[in-house]
């Protein structure tokens, strides 16, 4: 019973710390792109804004991809131990 509770609190922690990095990585988007389309002052064309911002895109999506494979996961598991399989 213990386990169980220390498993739900991991879990917790977890859950709500993929949220933050989602949340930072996002906002992180969004700083940039602001920056670079109000303060820089050279103009940028949809190519090299792109390339600004694409580091950024591709970690979102790495961390929201990864994230709902390991929510997956966890309803799997969840499932196959309710069932005794």
């Amino acid at each position: 019973m213990n386990n169980k509770k220390f498993h739900e609190y991991v879990y917790s922690v977890e859950n709500w710390l993929d949220e933050l990095v989602i949340a930072f990585l996002s906002f992180g988007v969004i700083i940039v792109l602001v920056d670079l389309l109000m303060f820089q002052s050279q103009s940028y064309s949809f190519i090299t804004l792109g390339d600004a911002i694409f580091p950024w895109i591709t970690m979102v999506a790495l961390m929201i991809i990864g994230r709902e494979l390991w929510l997956l996961n966890r309803n799997v598991r969840e499932h196959l131990e309710r069932t005794g399989e």
